[in-house]
């Protein structure tokens, strides 16, 4: 009875600024009671507990709180200062990024701000995360990327300019619009592809071996980031890695528990020879490898100095 008068009574718009400032704090709370309890109990202890790079993390989050990077770095995010410019032609928002416009569609403000999301991709391909792709971004020159997993379009939006041509695969159609808008300065550099990369070719999937038929498949720079699909779609990249030359690559491996693992054993037997990125990505309650990079460039930023 007493939801019932709330929802009746209490305007959408109201209800949802009380569970953001209120309830969904709580609610948040006890859903994570167990790994928010550990994380506090290390940050306590820390003083006496062996200084491992988890054991910091968790300290990190006992007293910050659950975050996928528990690192100091992103605290300074939280006070940079924040301006978007409203499109009115194109009905859609756009942020200055390294001096280009990077467009999000109009879903993008409904349950999260711009705010929220740009800052969150800020801290994702800050220099010092785990999420990282590549730590120096000079390394593209000259490079065609294959971009899976494009969504917004930042990590090709960053090095546009240097590369020789971009394919980004992006499947939610609410994305694409925004992707035309900016990459329209460099619209002759890039493909957009409305396909899921898998290990199969049908009418919504695509090979990558398959989309490479007629390509050159040297001097390439192969990012994926699809939620768990990465396993997938090296399947039905079978060829490009056992005959292409100068592959580079970076793909995510902690969307599904084995990943990392599973990954780089698939890799290894093609006969690369990879390295994780530092540190740990907090996901799905466990501190997760985030990123597995190739070897036919210098990747890690230690090598790159």
């Amino acid at each position: 009875m007493l939801t019932k008068l709330y929802r009746k009574y209490v305007s959408q718009a109201i209800r949802d600024k009380i569970y953001e400032a209120f309830l969904g704090r709580i609610l948040f709370f006890f859903r994570n009671f167990k790994e928010v309890s550990k994380a506090f109990l290390i940050w306590l202890f820390l003083p006496v507990l062996p200084k491992t790079p988890e054991n910091k993390c968790y300290a990190f989050m006992g007293k910050h709180g659950l975050t996928p990077y528990p690192y100091p770095f992103m605290l300074e995010y939280k006070k940079m200062p924040f301006a978007y410019v409203y499109d009115e032609p194109l009905e859609m928002r756009y942020v200055i990024y390294q001096g280009k416009k990077l467009y999000f569609p109009k879903e993008c403000d409904k349950n999260f701000t711009l705010e929220v999301i740009y800052k969150s991709l800020l801290i994702e391909q800050d220099p010092r995360s785990p999420h990282r792709y590549i730590a120096n971004l000079n390394r593209l020159a000259g490079k065609t990327i294959l971009d899976i997993g494009v969504a917004e379009g930042i990590f090709s939006l960053a090095v546009i300019e240097i590369i020789t041509h971009a394919y980004l695969f992006e499947c939610d159609e609410m994305w694409i619009k925004a992707l035309n808008a900016t990459f329209a300065p460099w619209k002759e550099k890039v493909t957009i592809v409305p396909k899921y990369v898998s290990d199969k070719d049908d009418e919504n999937n695509i090979t990558i071996d398959h989309f490479l038929e007629g390509k050159s498949k040297n001097n390439l720079f192969l990012k994926m980031d699809i939620e768990g699909y990465e396993q997938a779609a090296l399947k039905g990249a079978a060829n490009l890695l056992q005959t292409a030359k100068d592959v580079d690559y970076s793909i995510t491996t902690y969307h599904r528990t084995n990943d990392a693992v599973e990954i780089d054993k698939m890799l290894s037997d093609y006969g690369f020879e990879s390295e994780f990125t530092e540190g740990f990505l907090y996901f799905e309650k466990e501190l997760r490898r985030a990123i597995i990079r190739g070897d036919q460039a210098c990747f890690v930023l230690e090598k790159c100095k």
